[in-house]
């Protein structure tokens, strides 16, 4: 079975979060924070796997799978083999989407933006550069 590329997700745009969250691992059972969100990984904070360790996510009665990415003291980068496209997580990535939309708009550095634009899907949504965590994964 081939592993998908990871790399057309580097640029996915990272949408800040603060969302409490249960993490179970064959390693550990802790509670931890979703530090930031897509619809195909995150950036979770308050403990920390091995890299290509499965755990899940619980969250509202959700539960979403997914592998360490990369990994620091305290935080790790997650990889969801399926995409979060439905459940309580994914109703709050998108308030928290349309939240960062309303910051970026009123911040006195962007332009407003026309209201004729069609929305943007949220997978369409891409940041130029940068990385993933502090590696830059």
């Amino acid at each position: 079975m081939d592993t998908p590329d990871p790399s057309p997700y580097k640029r996915e745009m990272r949408i800040p979060v603060e969302i409490p969250v249960r993490i179970d691992s064959v390693l550990v059972s802790a509670d931890a924070t979703i530090r930031n969100l897509t619809e195909h990984g995150a950036l979770i904070e308050g403990l920390s796997l091995p890299k290509g360790a499965q755990f899940q996510i619980e969250y509202a009665g959700q539960i979403l799978y997914g592998i360490v990415a990369w990994a620091e003291n305290d935080r790790f980068g997650a990889r969801f083999p399926f995409v979060l496209d439905d459940g309580p997580l994914y109703t709050r990535l998108q308030q928290a989407v349309l939240d960062h939309e309303m910051r970026q708009k009123n911040s006195p550095a962007t332009a407003p933006m026309p209201e004729a634009l069609p929305r943007v899907p949220l997978v369409a949504m891409r940041r130029p550069a940068g990385g993933f965590g502090r590696r830059g994964l």
